[in-house]
């Protein structure tokens, strides 16, 4: 480093807090908490979460296991790939290497394992997002004022191509989080309804095509357990996901993709 930028302070935090020479994949600082918290994952299958004020150790960490349940979970370590926090800081989703999504609960200082993902990547999970779609809708939803609005919809993005928007349910969510089949409609089959590829006009893709195969939404589904809601076959890898919120005048309620590519996708959902 040259001079200037050595004289700027700095704190560091280690990952490999038990010398395991871990890689660290990725970051989240916490929204709604009174410390400075952050989270790390690595390749050592473990999350952490740090006071950034108190930087020796972890306030808490959770190493993910190895899960039998495929194919693809016994040949891919779950290393974390991906991490995002629900807007009300209650929830982490972490993207995992074997294809399954991990949603860990906060208690106290504690990380907790709420419940494991399954069966929507047959590859890993490229990222995650918990996105900005159901606050603030007003009448729409009762409790969107509420601040775990956000918490009961969460998006996976894998390295199959795919995006799977999963309903975490109250179990997992809580009771005053919207339930999202009651704000977006699974498919839009209006002709003009269609998917933009950065600012270029043209078509790419509909929202109907893209979801071919992959709805498996189930009304009379149990409300409490998490499920897939619905999905759309993105076909090229994402790197990283986004979201507007559903006041954004321009694109509400969209899905922002970088993926492989040098295009970004933004998928705008409707609302019922």
């Amino acid at each position: 480093p040259n001079s200037a930028s050595s004289k700027i302070p700095f704190k560091t935090l280690h990952h490999d807090v038990d010398d395991s020479c871990a890689m660290v994949t990725s970051i989240a600082f916490r929204p709604r908490c009174k410390t400075v918290d952050l989270v790390t994952g690595g390749t050592d299958c473990t999350v952490h979460l740090w006071d950034v004020n108190r930087p020796r150790r972890p306030s808490s960490s959770i190493h993910i296991t190895r899960d039998d349940a495929g194919a693809n979970q016994i040949c891919n370590p779950p290393i974390v790939h991906s991490l995002s926090w629900s807007s009300s800081g209650r929830l982490l989703a972490a993207g995992l290497g074997d294809g399954s999504t991990s949603i860990v609960s906060v208690e106290g200082r504690k990380l907790v394992e709420g419940c494991r993902l399954r069966g929507g990547h047959d590859a890993a999970v490229a990222a995650v997002l918990f996105p900005r779609f159901l606050s603030g809708l007003g009448d729409v939803a009762v409790s969107s004022s509420h601040v775990t609005a956000d918490d009961r919809m969460m998006i996976s993005a894998g390295n199959d191509g795919s995006i799977i928007f999963w309903d975490l349910g109250t179990k997992v969510a809580g009771k005053f989080a919207v339930d999202p089949s009651t704000v977006l409609e699974d498919c839009r089959n209006d002709t003009d309804d269609t998917v933009m590829n950065g600012t270029d006009a043209d078509v790419d893709a509909t929202l109907e095509q893209k979801m071919e195969g992959l709805s498996t939404h189930d009304s009379d589904a149990n409300v409490e357990e998490p499920k897939i809601l619905f999905g759309l076959q993105h076909t090229k890898k994402a790197n990283w996901i986004e979201s507007s919120t559903s006041s954004e005048p321009s694109l509400p309620t969209s899905l922002f993709i970088a993926d492989t590519s040098n295009d970004i996708t933004a998928y705008i959902l409707s609302r019922i």
